[in-house]
């Protein structure tokens, strides 16, 4: 496979370490490119990079967004996975091939322009989506796999119920953009927005007018990511940047333009969660 893996890091040595522990030597043979990029590069990280196989580039602190872009410019693939230092891989090797194979497919064939791969059920930390799903629509037929404890959230939650009925109504735009996220609970999301969703072999296939771009970790072709997304971002910042005031991808993307593009979003059962087990003093992450 024509394939680079690429993490994002600041700091965070004990959390960055769990994530690399977490990859087996045939996971790795997967990929053509192994990169590290290190915000405040030090010799600690490149020390710690070169442990594991893995190259190590960074400079000065340039945030989450210019981070992430750093990192996809410094990978050398065609196509790319763009992690943090928070998402250590949950699946085996075999079934890693055989997910990434498929989703490589996808993006070979433009049946989708970028597939996710945070865990569909092993979410980890700070997971909202089917929090906020859950404040619009109620779920029809929760998927067996769902995990209830993932989500701090009671079964009443995710019955409908007038109040529901009456915030799509008064609501209907915000109502339309939550439908993607479906997928992390419904058992058949795409008989239920069949607009929006559509089944690909183990894929589902989301409009992006329905679901968000997310920083959390996901698989994209490199000139996608760097002549399409990159370039909106960068022109088009907000006035709601971090606290440090550096860029973020997640907040320059989530905007009219993203929803009207009708991107080709793919979700997967997925390889990742989210688990951090240290924070640097200032952290931006």
């Amino acid at each position: 496979m024509n394939l680079g893996l690429g993490i994002l890091s600041w700091k965070a040595h004990k959390t960055l370490n769990k994530t690399l522990e977490s990859f087996t030597a045939e996971f790795l043979q997967l990929f053509n490119d192994h990169v590290i990029y290190f915000n405040d590069i030090d010799d600690a990280d490149r020390a710690l990079a070169a442990r594991f196989g893995f190259r190590a580039v960074g400079g000065p602190n340039s945030g989450i967004g210019w981070g992430t872009i750093h990192l996809a410019q410094a990978l050398t693939t065609d196509n790319i996975i763009l992690l943090q230092n928070d998402n250590p891989l949950i699946e085996n090797a075999i079934f890693s091939k055989k997910h990434l194979t498929a989703a490589m497919e996808l993006l070979d064939t433009r049946r989708a322009n970028l597939v996710r791969l945070r865990h569909r059920w092993l979410v980890g930390d700070g997971f909202v989506s089917v929090k906020k799903y859950a404040t619009m629509f109620g779920v029809k037929s929760t998927d067996s796999s769902f995990l209830m404890d993932q989500h701090n959230l009671s079964t009443e939650a995710l019955r409908d119920s007038l109040l529901k009925k009456i915030k799509r109504i008064l609501r209907p735009y915000k109502a339309r953009r939550l439908r993607g996220r479906s997928v992390f609970i419904e058992r058949a999301p795409e008989k239920i927005h069949p607009d929006i969703i559509r089944k690909d072999g183990e894929f589902f296939i989301i409009d992006s007018s329905a679901i968000n771009y997310s920083d959390q970790p996901f698989l994209v072709r490199r000139d996608f990511f760097l002549e399409i997304l990159a370039p909106w971002a960068i022109k088009h910042p907000i006035p709601r940047t971090h606290r440090h005031g550096h860029m973020l991808l997640e907040g320059a993307l989530n905007c009219r333009w993203w929803r009207q593009s009708h991107f080709k979003i793919a979700q997967g059962t997925g390889l990742f969660t989210h688990a951090r087990y240290d924070r640097p003093k200032g952290d931006i992450f």
